[in-house]
C-alpha cells in the first residue's frame, strides 16, 4: 500500500509539474506591429539581443500607422495599460522605452527607427524560415515580397519566384548576400524594370559605405552601366535583417547591360532548354581549354553579347558551367550565355585570349592575331576600371569580380571592361597578417605592384599608352572625386557626395544593423578599423586623404 501511495503522489506530481510547464509555455509571447496587427508579410516582430528587447522600424515607419498584434499571452499591458490586437501602436515612440508586461513577466521594450530616405523590403518564405536556403548555396526557395519606397509607397506586394545566398566568401559570413527574384518584374526606385536584384550585406565593411562610395564613383567617372543601388532596410519572416545595399544584377538586359542578348537568341533556336545538353571540353583545369556544350543551333551572329568575369582562382573553372582556363592561368567564366555552345566558347574564348597576350606582349599586340590590346577592349572603360581597383585598394581587384562584356560585332568590334562590383574588401577594411602592412595605408600601388605572371592590371599598367592615358584621366576625373568625398569639392550633378553626407544618411540605420548584428561592431585583429561607427568613417576618410596624397606623389607629373 505504501509503495502505491508513493506512485500515486509521484503521478500527481508529475501532472502538476506538467500542467505548470504547459501554462508556462502556453504564455510565450510573440509580439509584433504590422499596418493592420494581422501577422501579415509586413509584420515586423519584436527582437531580442542579450538581456534587451526591442522594436526595430524602419526610417520610412509611422508607428501611428501601425498596429499591435501578440498571441502565447491573454493579459498584455504597455506602461500598465492593457492593450489588444490591433490596437495603435502610437505609443511605441522611436528612440524611447515602453515596459510591456503579461501576467507573468515584465520586458522593457526599447523602440528603434532607421534612417529616413530608404526604402525597406519585407520577404517572408514559404517554409517561414531560412534554414534551406542557408544549408547550401544554391538552394532556392520561393515566398513574397513588399517592397516599400523610402516615401512609404507599396512599389512591389506580390510573389517572390525565390530567394537564394549569393557570393563566394560571403557565404560564410553570419550577415549573408542575396539574390532574389520576383514573379513579375518591377520598376523599383526608379532603377529599371526587373525581376532580379540583389541584397549585399556588407558585413566585412564596418562603415557599410565602401560599395556606395566606389560604385558612385563609378558612375560619377562615366563608366558605362554601373549598378544602380541604394541603401535599404531588409525584414525576412518577420525578422529585422539589417540595413543592406539593395542593387541590379549585372546581367545583359534592355534595363542593365543593354547589348544583345545571345543567350535568348540561342534558347530560341533550341527545343531544349540549353544546360540539357552533352559537356564538351575539358572538365580538368588546363591552360587553353575550355568548357562549353553541344547546342546544335546557334544564331547566324555569335560575336556578341556575352558577359565575361575574370577569376584568377581555378576552382572557378569547376564551379560554373561556361568557363575557359587562359593560357597564363587564369580563368575566364561566361556569366551569359550561362551554357555557351562549343562555337560560342571557341569565340569568346578566342577574344579574350588574344586580349590577354596582347598586354603582356612588349608592344601590346597580339602575336597571334596582329592586333592591339586597345582594338580589343575599350581603352577608356579599361582606365576607368583600373583607377577604381587602385584607389580603393581592393583587396582581390586583380583576382575576382573583374567583369567584361562584349556586344555583337553589330554593336562594338570591341569589349568594354566593367560593370563596377564588390568592394567590401577596399580602402583597407581587410587584410591578412602577411600582407597588412599594404593594405591598411593609403600609400603604394596594390593592384599594378601584384607579383604573378596571370594578373592582368599590372601587365596593363606596364604599357606606356595606358600608363599615359591613365594618368590624364586620374587627374581629369578621379582626382576630383576623391576631394568630393573628402568634403573638399562637391559634384554639381549629385551622382557623388562627401563621406559625411554618406554616413549622415546611414547613421541610423546602422545603429540598428549593430544591434543585429554585434560582432560587426568588432574590429579585425589585423585590419583595425575601429569599433563604432564613427570611428570607421573617420578610418575611410584618414585612408583617403593618404590615398591622395600618395596618388598626386606618383601620377601628378609634370607632364599631365
Amino acid at each position: 500500500m505504501k509503495n502505491r501511495s508513493f506512485l500515486v503522489q509521484m503521478l500527481l506530481l508529475l501532472v502538476f509539474t506538467l500542467a505548470i510547464s504547459s501554462a508556462q509555455a502556453a504564455e510565450r509571447l510573440d509580439f509584433w506591429v504590422s499596418p493592420d496587427g494581422e501577422k501579415s508579410t509586413m509584420a515586423i516582430s519584436w527582437y531580442t539581443a542579450g538581456k534587451s528587447t526591442y522594436i526595430l522600424l524602419p526610417g520610412n515607419a509611422d508607428p501611428s500607422q501601425l498596429k499591435i498584434g501578440f498571441s502565447g499571452a491573454d493579459n498584455v499591458s504597455i506602461d500598465g495599460q492593457p492593450i489588444h490586437c490591433g490596437d495603435s501602436a502610437s505609443m511605441l515612440v522611436p528612440g524611447q522605452e515602453v515596459v510591456l508586461s503579461t501576467s507573468r513577466k515584465q520586458y522593457t521594450l526599447k523602440v528603434r527607427r532607421g534612417s529616413p530616405n530608404i526604402p525597406a523590403l519585407y520577404l517572408t518564405t514559404e517554409s517561414g524560415s531560412l534554414d534551406y536556403v542557408h544549408k547550401r548555396k544554391g538552394n532556392k526557395e520561393a515566398g513574397t515580397l513588399v517592397f516599400v519606397s523610402a516615401e512609404g509607397t507599396v512599389e512591389y506586394d506580390g510573389a517572390l519566384t525565390h530567394i537564394k545566398i549569393r557570393g563566394n566568401s560571403s557565404t560564410t559570413f553570419a550577415k549573408k548576400n542575396y539574390q532574389i527574384k520576383l514573379a513579375k518584374g518591377a520598376d523599383l526606385c526608379h532603377m529599371g524594370k526587373s525581376k532580379t536584384w540583389i541584397l549585399t550585406g556588407n558585413y566585412r565593411d564596418k562603415s557599410m559605405l565602401r560599395n556606395q562610395i566606389t560604385l558612385d564613383m563609378a558612375r560619377y567617372s562615366g563608366l558605362a552601366y554601373t549598378p544602380e543601388h541604394i541603401p535599404a532596410e531588409v525584414y525576412i519572416n518577420h525578422e529585422y535583417m539589417g540595413l543592406y545595399l539593395f542593387s541590379e544584377k549585372i546581367m545583359i538586359d534592355e534595363d542593365r547591360i543593354a547589348i544583345r542578348d545571345l543567350e535568348a537568341e540561342t534558347e530560341s533556336l533550341n527545343d531544349q532548354a540549353l544546360s540539357s545538353y552533352a559537356l564538351v571540353g575539358s572538365k580538368a583545369v588546363k591552360p587553353g581549354r575550355f568548357k562549353a556544350y553541344a547546342i546544335p543551333n546557334n544564331p547566324e551572329d555569335i560575336t556578341g553579347g556575352y558577359l565575361v568575369e575574370y577569376e584568377a582562382y581555378a576552382s572557378r573553372y569547376k564551379d560554373e558551367p561556361s568557363s575557359y582556363h587562359t593560357k597564363r592561368t587564369a580563368t575566364l567564366v561566361v556569366k551569359s550565355p550561362e551554357y555557351c555552345s562549343e562555337e560560342q566558347m571557341t569565340y569568346i574564348s578566342g577574344f579574350m585570349q588574344s586580349f590577354e597576350n596582347a598586354i603582356f606582349a612588349k608592344d601590346g599586340i597580339d602575336p597571334a592575331s596582329g592586333r592591339h590590346y586597345s582594338e580589343l577592349v575599350d581603352m577608356d572603360s579599361l582606365v576607368k576600371k583600373y583607377l577604381l581597383e587602385e584607389i580603393s585598394k581592393n583587396y582581390d581587384g586583380n583576382n575576382s569580380s573583374m567583369f567584361f562584356y562584349k556586344p555583337s560585332d553589330a554593336e562594338s568590334t570591341k569589349a568594354f571592361a566593367g560593370p563596377a562590383w564588390d568592394y567590401d574588401s577596399s580602402y583597407g577594411s581587410y587584410a591578412q597578417a602577411h600582407n597588412a602592412r599594404k593594405l591598411v595605408t593609403g600609400k603604394g600601388l596594390w593592384i599594378a605592384a601584384e607579383t604573378g605572371g596571370k594578373y592582368w592590371w599590372p601587365a596593363l599598367y606596364k604599357q606606356p599608352d595606358f600608363f599615359k592615358a591613365m594618368t590624364q584621366t586620374y587627374a581629369s576625373t578621379f582626382r576630383p572625386a576623391i576631394r568630393i568625398l573628402l568634403g573638399q569639392q562637391t559634384d554639381p550633378q549629385g551622382w557623388l557626395l562627401s563621406l559625411d553626407a554618406y554616413a549622415d544618411s546611414i547613421r541610423d540605420s546602422v545603429s540598428m544593423t549593430l544591434i543585429r548584428w554585434p560582432r560587426q561592431k568588432k574590429s579585425s585583429t589585423v585590419a583595425q578599423t575601429g569599433y563604432t561607427f564613427e570611428e570607421n568613417i573617420e578610418y575611410l576618410r584618414t585612408f583617403l586623404t593618404e590615398r591622395l596624397r600618395y596618388l598626386d606623389s606618383v601620377w601628378m607629373t609634370n607632364e599631365q
